[in-house]
């Protein structure tokens, strides 16, 4: 069984999913459904000494022991203090909130899940090598980063389908920023540019408008006076500030709430409606629309190129969000019940994947099974080790097999080439057989006497008369023929000489060819030359250096080095040095 942990650490709330379905490719409901446990926390690490370190409930106000801001401070080297003065590295405390998340969430599962730890795409690749090795101190070593967009768009075709071509907007409208993604999907899928990332925008923005709101309409209703510096009013204003927030979110849902307001000399109850918060951020809203404007201009496309807009984020939950932009840019919108969980939730999904690929990974099939042979044989060293590797697909491992087989092919093939040119026009039969514990090539029939039954009564491709194997394993030339440089069969200047007898002792000693493995090699063909005019001083006939190999087939090139020897004292008989006349 596989399962997949998806986490999103934002600035102000963290979000982990865990998938445990059987099939993290199919489609599924997340509209009334959202198919996998979810648990969200604040972003705020209780660090008590002698405690575990854990995230505070949403429900948590602040309190001592808590430290946040860390979310946004990874790779900053100035650190964070608490309360007590004790300093903390912010990607230390990341990595110690995603430790607690894991602990919690995969508490009661029944297998260890992949993890996804999602990070904003405005990260460079030194943030997330920091918070990689922060992982690694806090023992998430195994944890992979993804950027959110991606896991957001594996969230959309989890609860969409597969997506065609087209360009998405990914619109994340956090607490405290927004960040804009253009992203294409189908068949060129990537993102486009740097994306936008703006602090101008985002819920805390709304949290004040909507306080500054309630505070004046409390204050038409009853007069009242405080000291806005005494820390009794500066902790009931945090606190109106938080209930602010907690109200806007019920709207989100609601068309109506009821609100407390307790400040020193003065409680109140005052009601909200969903229509006062939506005219309060409208505004703010109708200008992060102009920026997506802005954002498609600066890459050159148009608001015409856009298919749709994917809302994720904690505030692009309030509806008149999606109500502007699907007004404003006339595309369709995509977004989920619970837009700041997208990512968290298609983290998971691909961490699920990731943990199926690694299940599902079994040995490769034999190599009978990818060339076809009457009876199995082992597969060589090399192979196995390959499939003895961890973490590699079998289909991976299926290719590996197929291409050490056709390597083995390959060779085989190579090394009897070398072997067999000067003896025959057609290409040997191959077989590459593996025996248990060796690994060899071998051909059959490649003896010298089934070379000489291959070519007597044969011809050449100029219709001259194939040479004879001697007893010496030379190769002898027919009558009326020599053997030139190259190997070929070519007409004798004198038709009439007769040719050497079988076995005699040639005028030059042969070459010698040293017994190592003979690289695949071809040799040019070159016609000796003729010089006609007398008193020219002819060249000395060109030294083929054989190069120290190995001969595959004995005998075989011992024939060619007689063969180059021959060839050379014959052209040195047939030219006289001094006269230039041929001798006949």
């Amino acid at each position: 069984m596989s399962a997949g942990l998806g986490i999103r650490i934002g600035t102000v709330t963290s979000v982990a999913a865990l998938d445990t379905s059987y099939d993290p490719y199919a489609s599924r409901d997340f509209a009334t459904d959202e198919a996998m446990p979810t648990v969200v926390r604040r972003s705020a690490l209780d660090l008590r000494p002698g405690a575990t370190p854990n995230l505070a409930a949403l429900s948590d106000r602040p309190q001592r022991h808590l430290i946040t801001g860390f979310a946004d401070r990874v790779g900053d080297p100035v650190p964070l203090l608490d309360e007590d003065g004790v300093s903390y590295l912010a990607e230390d405390l990341f990595a110690t909130a995603t430790r607690a998340l894991v602990a919690e969430v995969a508490a009661g599962a029944t297998t260890e899940p992949a993890v996804i730890v999602t990070h904003p795409d405005r990260w460079t690749a030194y943030t997330a090598d920091v918070l990689r090795e922060a992982l690694g101190r806090a023992g998430v070593p195994d944890a992979t980063l993804v950027p959110e967009s991606f896991a957001a768009m594996r969230w959309l075709e989890a609860s969409r389908g597969a997506q065609s071509d087209g360009l998405t907007v990914i619109y994340d409208l956090g607490a405290t920023s927004l960040a804009l993604t253009l992203m294409r999907t189908g068949s060129e899928a990537g993102v486009i540019g740097t994306g936008v990332h703006s602090q101008d925008f985002g819920g805390s923005q709304f949290d004040h408008l909507i306080t500054q709101y309630v505070l004046d309409t409390v204050s038409g209703s009853q007069p009242f006076e405080f000291d806005p510096f005494d820390p009794d009013t500066v902790g009931a204003l945090v606190e109106l500030r938080a209930r602010c927030c907690e109200a806007k979110e019920q709207l989100s849902y609601e068309t109506a709430t009821t609100l407390t307001v307790e400040l020193p000399g003065l409680h109140s109850d005052t009601r909200l409606v969903r229509d006062e918060i939506e005219e309060l951020v409208r505004q703010p809203i109708l200008e992060t629309v102009e920026l997506i404007r802005d954002t498609l201009h600066t890459a050159g496309l148009d608001v015409s190129d856009v298919t749709q807009v994917l809302l994720t984020g904690g505030s692009s939950s309030i509806p008149l969000v999606a109500e502007l932009i699907s007004s404003e840019l006339r595309v369709p919108v995509a977004t989920g019940p619970n837009p700041d969980r997208i990512p968290a939730i298609g983290g998971a999904i691909i961490a699920n994947e990731i943990s199926g690929s690694v299940v599902a990974d079994v040995p490769p099939a034999p190599v009978a099974a990818v060339m076809p042979r009457p009876t199995p044989r082992p597969a060589s060293a090399s192979v196995g080790s390959a499939a003895a590797s961890p973490g590699m697909s079998g289909r991976k491992k299926a290719g590996i097999v197929f291409a050490s087989v056709a390597a083995l092919v390959v060779i085989a093939g190579g090394g009897l080439s070398v072997g067999t040119a000067l003896t025959s026009n057609e290409p040997a039969e191959t077989v590459s057989e593996n025996t248990a514990g060796t690994s060899s090539t071998t051909a059959p029939e490649t003896t010298e006497a089934a070379i000489a039954d291959a070519i007597v009564g044969a011809t050449t491709a100029n219709g001259l008369p194939a040479p004879t194997v001697a007893a010496d394993g030379s190769l002898v030339p027919a009558a009326g023929t020599v053997i030139a440089e190259d190997g070929s069969v070519v007409a004798a200047p004198n038709a009439g000489a007769a040719p050497a007898a079988p076995g005699a002792a040639a005028p030059a000693p042969a070459a010698t060819v040293p017994d190592v493995t003979v690289p695949s090699v071809q040799v040019p063909s070159v016609q000796a030359p003729s010089p006609q005019a007398p008193n020219v001083e002819v060249p000395q006939a060109p030294v083929i250096n054989v190069p120290p190999v190995q001969n595959p087939l004995p005998g075989t090139l011992d024939s060619a080095g007689n063969l180059i020897g021959k060839t050379t004292d014959s052209l040195g008989r047939l030219i006289d040095p001094i006269t230039g006349r041929i001798i006949n």
